[in-house]
């Protein structure tokens, strides 16, 4: 008898351990629901756990980002996303001082509410430098050294006089590169546009990436010439006036060889801060020859498969137009989607004028296509009922070098979308992920 109710209460205890541990799993769950986490390391060896999911913030308060009614935007409404980011475990957030609707202030306040509320919760600030001068709202060269070659362009189209830097008719798209110059110049422009952020979010960002490379355009037209070299952007990034004001920082929209030569200088001279992230475009609907905005580089679905691409660096690729904002559409989807597009493009405007041609292509929407008899047959199969945007985004997820992936939902109800794509991209093989790029090629 002692020895079966010793049994019993063995028996109750694993029970009861197992229960237990099922209520904090679940418990944890829905704090977070499946939330992942990637350590991330820089020269100094400080590290810090950033989750797989980042959210971007480009468009949250931006009334008018898609659809033919603007959503009314309030800064509850922003907190209360914001907040909903936080609860489904993500911790890192993705914002810049030339987003729409003043959102890295925005983003700022809500951080020091957050903290002060949640005081033992870590949340970190991801921001943008090395945005080219803007000419078409400065109306002029910014004051110091441009490259020759596009002070000549403008002069040749009729833009700018000789001998003057005023430019009373540069088109929308036509940009002067921040990063060109000297290491001393590049400092001075670096350090102005960093102070706004700081200014912003009331602390120094964790991440800092430098948005674009070097170059110029006109129109969103690229201005053919040599590039700075990587080594003295590097030198600029890794000078004390800079570098002690990031823990992190990487790069965005930079072709791979420029990557792989940062990362080689940064292993060759140990006073060089070392490059830990590199945010591309990626999604299943590639952008064709034009990009979707000034400077923009992508990265394909071969590089993403292949586990040296760009080895030594996490990738954080960015693929807001391959979720929410084309495929929240009433039937039929794409169709609607191109055609509101094209209304945009027809009335000027600057964004959408470069996305209808780099979106709206033909092989996307055999992809597009694709994907939605893809996830019918898939919710049959595994019996669930997962939506064609998070298929999307599991498709991007379930990449072997996407080590992160900055995503772009506006409401609630689209975050927690969002957020379901991670279990979801356990569930993709290798010949899914290739048969909805490929098809039956």
């Amino acid at each position: 008898m002692k020895r079966f109710h010793a049994i019993l209460l063995i028996t109750v205890l694993i029970f009861a351990n197992f229960f237990n541990a099922n209520i904090l799993f679940a418990s944890d769950l829905s704090a977070a629901e499946g939330m992942e986490y990637i350590e991330v390391r820089n020269e100094k060896n400080e590290r810090v756990k950033f989750s797989r999911l980042i959210m971007g913030t480009d468009h949250i308060a931006q009334e008018d980002w898609y659809g033919l009614e603007s959503r009314k935007i309030s800064e509850q409404s922003i907190n209360e996303l914001l907040d909903e980011a936080a609860r489904l475990g993500i911790n890192l957030f993705d914002t810049s001082p030339i987003y729409v609707g003043d959102i890295e202030y925005k983003l700022g306040k809500w951080m020091e509410s957050y903290n002060q509320k949640n005081p033992g919760k870590k949340i970190y600030a991801l921001s943008k430098g090395g945005f080219p001068f803007d000419l078409y709202w400065s109306k002029k060269l910014p004051e110091g050294e441009n490259s020759y070659c596009l002070q000549e362009m403008l002069k040749v189209r009729g833009m700018m006089a000789e001998g003057y830097t005023a430019l009373p008719n540069a088109p929308n798209g036509s940009y002067a590169s921040r990063l060109f110059g000297s290491k001393e110049q590049i400092i001075e422009r670096i350090s102005e546009e960093l102070g706004h952020t700081q200014k912003n979010l009331k602390k120094n960002p964790t991440v800092y990436l430098m948005h674009r490379d070097d170059g110029d355009f006109i129109g969103f037209e690229p201005i053919k010439r040599s590039q700075n070299s990587v080594k003295t952007i590097m030198e600029a990034l890794s000078s004390k006036e800079i570098r002690n004001n990031y823990t992190f920082f990487g790069w965005s929209n930079w072709k791979p060889h420029r990557i792989t030569r940062s990362l080689a200088l940064a292993k060759k001279q140990p006073d060089f801060a070392k490059p830990v992230f590199n945010s591309p475009y990626f999604s299943l609907f590639e952008m064709s020859e034009r990009a979707i905005h000034a400077g923009g580089v992508q990265v394909t679905h071969e590089d993403m498969q292949d586990e040296n691409f760009l080895k030594g660096i996490k990738i954080m690729p960015y693929s807001p137009l391959g979720g929410i904002s084309i495929l929240d559409r009433p039937e039929p989807c794409w169709d609607n989607a191109r055609k509101d597009a094209r209304r945009r493009y027809a009335q000027g405007d600057p964004y959408w004028k470069n996305v209808y041609h780099a979106i709206f292509t033909c092989a996307n929407e055999e992809r597009y296509n694709r994907v939605v008899s893809f996830t019918e047959e898939f919710n049959k199969k595994h019996k669930t009922s997962y939506k064609v945007d998070q298929m999307v985004n599991a498709y991007a997820l379930a990449h072997k070098r996407a080590d992160f992936l900055v995503i772009g939902p506006i409401t609630v109800e689209q975050l927690r979308r969002t957020v379901a794509s991670l279990k979801l991209s356990k569930m993709l093989s290798k010949d899914d992920l290739d048969f909805l790029y490929y098809g039956n090629e």
